[in-house]
């Protein structure tokens, strides 16, 4: 059950509650969700989409803060093999059917962000800090179906060794995710003509995950009546295969910290136009597991890592961040209305990702994103925005799993600009994605049938160097003499050789048994992926 376990302990997911990269929020604040499109504006919520854009600002000091609450799930239809859920009991409840559904539940109610900048002449310096990653908690009551695939299995290998003895499966399973990765920016930015600003800074980020869950009680339907599956294959004369349906347990936080260089420029061309771009180079981030641990009742301690050295406490994972080019423009035809438009790429396939999971893209994630604004008097600015996300996928991707997947996805924002004073403003949005459905076929679904066997393989390598053993043992020379002199001992020792020899013929042919099963058993599969996201934004705005 080692994939089991590496699925659990694959809780390294993502819970993102955002727009942008599968690693990287672009939407910063409650401004956003009202006009998606914030390359090339200028304003002091923009500090992150345009920081060149800043030195246009009045002279004196610029504030904003807003939060922003997001709330999504993530549902995954999963089939595998012939109907093989159908036999499922999950927490207690029976499954219903081939096709399972599986549901989690990600709430960010917090989501805070700020800016504060002082502008002068030539120069301006300005501070940013938000949730540039992850961003919320995601529970999956029930499991996923590629670590349920793995229990699924174990009827069919249990009537491997007896026909027709197992009827059904069980286990009781909880994950919890929670990932955040906080973003502190700094930037100056210099006026090289009255029209033209460049600007240069970093981001320092530190990630804050925690993950916990379990995969517990492994039985299999056996008469009518659930049987733990350790004490079925222990009476099968199969004990060595009893760690592999043992309990799972994981308790692991991750931390880490990296450091994003920034550059941005900012062409304000004239009265109606101004174009910007802004690149930050690829953060080299490294995840540091501190692992739960628990005192056994002989004294002895078992780190609570899912069984798995990658998550052992001191371990660290890398979990890159990639490389993003963002080029926009900003049309303002008359005083009153401003239309925004831009572009974003994600070079996700060059951000180094734990096992090189980066390297199973196809090619670079992009956005294509618009926006209006305008001012219907002083005091209220209604705006809307659009963008197009796309990840570089391509077709039955290994890149996601059912704890980690995006989509390619539309979002629409509306919200205001509520003028309080000239100094004073507060920003409402609400944004909403509308992601659409990926469909992933598999002939070994997860890879479950491979994994399997290579779990076993070693047990067929034991069985082979304990016949070696054996049939040395035999050869002894002074064996062999003391049987043909009839010598008590040596005719007791032939005796246990001769159990050992039965023993050994026994296990080899359950063995063979099962890995004929496994090699002959369906493990197809298919999962069918989708999100909902909404996210709710407030925010003020103040000029010192």
């Amino acid at each position: 059950m080692k994939k089991t376990a590496i699925i659990i302990a694959a809780m390294v997911a993502s819970v993102q509650a955002y727009a942008g990269g599968y690693l990287t929020n672009t939407n910063q604040n409650a401004a956003f969700g009202r006009n998606l499109s914030q390359e090339a504006k200028i304003d002091i919520t923009s500090t992150y989409a345009n920081p060149a854009g800043i030195a246009f600002l009045n002279k004196g000091w610029h504030f904003a803060l807003s939060n922003q609450s997001a709330f999504q799930t993530r549902t995954v239809e999963s089939t595998f093999g012939d109907n093989l859920f159908a036999l499922g009991t999950v927490n207690g409840i029976k499954n219903q059917g081939g096709t399972k559904t599986f549901k989690g539940k990600a709430t960010a109610p917090l989501i805070p962000s700020f800016d504060l900048a002082y502008v002068q002449d030539r120069w301006s310096v300005a501070l940013h800090f938000a949730i540039s990653g992850g961003g919320g908690k995601c529970t999956f009551d029930d499991g996923l179906g590629s670590f349920e695939s793995q229990v699924a299995m174990l009827p069919a290998l249990a009537n491997a060794l007896q026909p027709g003895s197992a009827t059904g499966y069980s286990f009781d399973t909880y994950m919890k995710g929670r990932q955040y990765y906080f973003g502190t920016q700094v930037m100056g930015t210099f006026k090289v003509t009255n029209n033209l600003s460049l600007a240069a800074g970093v981001r320092m980020v530190n990630a804050s995950c925690a993950y916990d869950g379990y995969v517990k009680n492994i039985g299999l339907e056996v008469g009518g009546q659930m049987v733990p599956a350790a004490q079925l294959l222990t009476a099968a004369g199969l004990g060595e295969m009893a760690p592999m349906v043992a309990d799972r347990v994981l308790d692991c936080t991750q931390s880490g910290t990296g450091f994003t260089p920034i550059v941005g420029i900012d062409w304000k061309i004239n009265e109606h136009w101004n174009i910007a771009a802004k690149y930050e180079f690829m953060t080299a981030l490294r995840l540091k597991n501190s692992t739960a641990s628990v005192k056994n009742e002989d004294g002895s301690v078992t780190e609570l890592n899912a069984g798995l050295s990658e998550y052992s406490d001191g371990t660290k994972i890398d979990a890159y961040i990639p490389a993003i080019l963002m080029l926009g423009v900003e049309y303002s035809p008359i005083k009153a209305v401003r239309l925004n438009a831009g572009g974003h790429i994600f070079f996700d396939k060059q951000a180094t990702q734990h096992s090189n999971r980066h390297e199973k893209l196809d090619g670079p994630g992009w956005e294509i994103l618009a926006g209006a604004e305008w001012d219907i008097n002083k005091v209220v600015t209604v705006s809307a925005g659009w963008q197009n996300t796309s990840y570089g996928l391509g077709k039955n991707s290994e890149f996601i799993t059912d704890m980690s997947f995006v989509t390619n996805s539309n979002s629409i924002g509306v919200g205001a600009r509520i003028h309080v004073s000239k100094k004073v403003a507060l920003d409402i949005s609400y944004f909403k994605t509308l992601y659409t459905h990926y469909k992933r076929e598999q002939p070994d679904y997860n890879h479950v049938k491979e994994t399997m066997a290579a779990k076993v393989a070693p047990m067929g390598e034991a069985l082979a160097n304990a016949q070696s053993a054996l049939t040395a043992a035999y050869a002894n020379p002074e064996l062999q003499a003391g049987i043909q002199a009839g010598d008590p001992t040596a005719l007791a020792q032939k005796g246990y050789l001769d159990q050992q020899a039965a023993t050994l013929q026994q296990k080899a042919q359950m063995l063979q048994s099962v890995q004929t099963s496994m090699a002959d058993f369906n493990t197809a599969g298919s999962d069918n992926f989708t999100r909902t996201n909404d996210v709710i934004g407030i925010g003020v705005v103040l000029d010192f």
